[in-house]
Order: C-alpha cells, then sequence, then structure tokens
C-alpha cells in the first residue's frame, strides 16, 4: 500500500538531467509534469530548452555535469523534485560506440562515457525524489554486468530498481526504436517499478507523420561548400493542407492551418546525389544502386543512401543525421528529410522549436527520447504521485 501524504503541488515535479533539447522533457510536461528546468552541456541542447520550457524554475547555462559538484547552491532543494529523468551519454554502451572505439584501440573500460552514469545517481541520491527513469541504448540490456552495477548502485541509494527495453514504435511513434529504460521507485512507497504497456494499435507510418508538410526544394551545391539558404525558422511556408491522420493532428495541436511550419528545412545536397536519390526506390539502399553509380565499398556501406518508406515507419533515426542526412532520404522527394520531419518521425510536436544551426538540429534529434514514448512512461508514474498525495 501507498502511505498517504498531503502536498501543496498541483503537478509532479521533473528534473531533466542529460536533458539534450528536451524530448523526456516535452513528454513529462504532456503527461501533466511541471519541469524544473534541464542540465546539459551542449550550449544548442540547453538554448532550445530554454525556448521550449521558458517557466523552468532552474536556468542554468550549459554546464560539465561534473563541475556542479555542490548541489545546495543549486535554486532546487530535496524535496521539490517527484521525479528526475535523463539520459546519460551511451555511446560507449553502443554496439556502434564500441566498434568506434575497438577500430581506434581504446579500451573500453575507461571510456569516460560509460560512467556518467554515475552522475545521474548523485542527484539521485541528493534529492531522493519519488521515483526516477534513466534512459540508455538497447545494447545495455546485453551488458549484464554493467547493467547489474547500475541497478545496485541506485539500490544502495533506497530505490527498487528494474529496466525494460521500450520501441517507441509500440507507443505511437513513427519509428522503430529501441532503447533501454531504467525506472526506480523510491522504496518507502513500497511499489515496484511501473513499465507502460505496448499499444498494439499504435501504428504510425512516415507518410502519416509527415505528408501535410510543405515541399521543400534542396539547394544543389555544386561547389562543395556547406550552403543552406533557408532559415531556421522561416514562418513563410505553410502546411499543405488540414492534418489528414490523427497524428498530424497531435503534432499540430497548437497550430492552426495558416501558422508557418518552422525549422522545416534541409541539407544542400551535390548533383551526383540528388541523380542517386532519384534512381532509389522506397525502402531502396546503396547496395541496389548499379555498379556505375557507386562512388563506394557496398559492402561497407549498405546503407549509406537509403530512401524512406512511405507506408511504414521509419527506421532508428540517429545523430549521424547531422552529417548527410543521406540515410534517411525523403519517400517521394529527392532530397534527404528535412529538420521538422525528422521531428515529427521523432514525436516532437511542430510548437517545439530547435534553436541551433541546423546539424545541431539533426544531433539533438537524433540524441532525444521520442516525446510521445517518454509520454506513455511518465503516465503510470504521474498516477502513482497522485496516489501517494
Amino acid at each position: 500500500m501507498i502511505k498517504k501524504k498531503t502536498s501543496h503541488k498541483s503537478k509532479p515535479t521533473v528534473l531533466d538531467v542529460f536533458c539534450g533539447a528536451g524530448g523526456m522533457s516535452l513528454g513529462f510536461k504532456n503527461a501533466g509534469c511541471e519541469i524544473l528546468g534541464g542540465i546539459d552541456s551542449n550550449q544548442y541542447a540547453i538554448k532550445t530548452h530554454h525556448h521550449n520550457f521558458p517557466l523552468s524554475k532552474l536556468k542554468l547555462p550549459n554546464h560539465d555535469i561534473k563541475e556542479l559538484q555542490d548541489l545546495a547552491q543549486l535554486d532546487l532543494k530535496p524535496g521539490e523534485i517527484d521525479i528526475i529523468v535523463g539520459g546519460p551519454p551511451c555511446q560507449g554502451f553502443s554496439i556502434v560506440g564500441i566498434a568506434k572505439m575497438q577500430a581506434l584501440g581504446r579500451d573500453l573500460k575507461s571510456d569516460y562515457r560509460n560512467s556518467l552514469y554515475k552522475e545521474f545517481v548523485r542527484f539521485v541520491d541528493y534529492y531522493k525524489p519519488l521515483c526516477f527513469v534513466m534512459e540508455s541504448v538497447d545494447n545495455l540490456a546485453n551488458k549484464l554486468e554493467i547493467i547489474a552495477q547500475i541497478q545496485n548502485d541506485f539500490i544502495l541509494t533506497g530505490y527498487k530498481v528494474n529496466y525494460k527495453v521500450l520501441n517507441a514504435y509500440d507507443f505511437g511513434v513513427p519509428q522503430k526504436r529501441k532503447r533501454v529504460f531504467i525506472i526506480g521507485i523510491r522504496c518507502d512507497l513500497n511499489i515496484e517499478p511501473i513499465f507502460p504497456v505496448a499499444n498494439q494499435n499504435a501504428f504510425v507510418s512516415v507518410g502519416q507523420a509527415i505528408q501535410d508538410l510543405p515541399d521543400v526544394e534542396p539547394v544543389i551545391n555544386r561547389l562543395g561548400a556547406k550552403t543552406n539558404n533557408q532559415k531556421p525558422n522561416d514562418q513563410n511556408q505553410k502546411y499543405r493542407f488540414p492534418p489528414q491522420s490523427e497524428y498530424q493532428g497531435k503534432m499540430r495541436k497548437n497550430k492552426t492551418d495558416e501558422d508557418g511550419v518552422l525549422n522545416h528545412i534541409c541539407r544542400s545536397h551535390n548533383d551526383k546525389d540528388i541523380e542517386i536519390f532519384k534512381f532509389l526506390k522506397q525502402g531502396g539502399k546503396y547496395k541496389d544502386l548499379p555498379q556505375e553509380m557507386k562512388r563506394y565499398r557496398s559492402d561497407i556501406f549498405v546503407d549509406k543512401y537509403r530512401r524512406l518508406i512511405l507506408d511504414e515507419p521509419s527506421w532508428t533515426l540517429t545523430a549521424h543525421m547531422c552529417k548527410d542526412g543521406l540515410a534517411y532520404i525523403h519517400p517521394l522527394q529527392n532530397r534527404s528529410i528535412s529538420v521538422r520531419e525528422a521531428a515529427r518521425i521523432q514525436s516532437f510536436s511542430d510548437d517545439f522549436v530547435f534553436c541551433a544551426p541546423m546539424t545541431e538540429m539533426f544531433k539533438l534529434i537524433g540524441n532525444s527520447v521520442p516525446p510521445l514514448l517518454a509520454e506513455a512512461i511518465a503516465k503510470p508514474l504521474v498516477e502513482l504521485i497522485k496516489s501517494y498525495r
């Protein structure tokens, strides 16, 4: 049984540590939480978080979390925070990250990113929230020794802890994206960690996600210069038509048909790439190209180019979109997807503005927790906290 407790708080309060752009914050806000602030070392992540959560109490500039040793100096006190959420950098646990480090001859155990979760534990230990949610790459679930150590570190701070791999696709996100979520509930609540139940009717395709957005003409870059003549927040682009799917309506819930579409810009492409785009069918990959069109080894660069499929969810968006976007070609137009299209596929609503150069916007989106998945995780925790009060 949950011990009843009265409180003056009207909403559960959330601190987002390693917040990135704020995917977890947005999901928890939409589930009925108050976002107290976000902490991150990336200047563009913090700028974006501040812009989209202007009422947050904590407004730190970008900070290396290890420099925040005296948490008593922050404008938040133990007892103020109900939930701590966040995703410590996890490249050291990912399959791709491990392969890269091995290729470079680096010691996996000494990689500093593998210990950043301890900073998250430190915040939980100090603030003693009612519960916490920590996100990481799904491959962490296969590292049994590591994940057991992480669980034990949280248990020692006074929490019941469990983890589960969740696929964003099962929660209405138009993307197949698996991540591991570690959830802890403070021991005095005497409740086991709660995870959301997958929705069997949650299917959303790329087309259902983005087809109401206006066409974008790619900038043809013949000189190899990194140029783009589109402004990040140009509001002159209008929606093509009213929402044609439930998902489009959800993404436009705070917008009108006449509103401008923000961040709807794409990368510039050279003539050769555009010719390749024209050849690729939906679902087509680099290996499908005729030999005369290949510029790289097809046994290594199998997915160098890949066109999205209109009637299926996207494959996982990654931060590598900031490099070239060639693995995310628009299903109908001969260009890589725009920032806003990537945001839609990641389930950021259209009123969420990314405050960064274009390449950094793609990186922020690729590193984010899909807000709809975060919202699904948040809802049972919100109900738990309401019952506790």
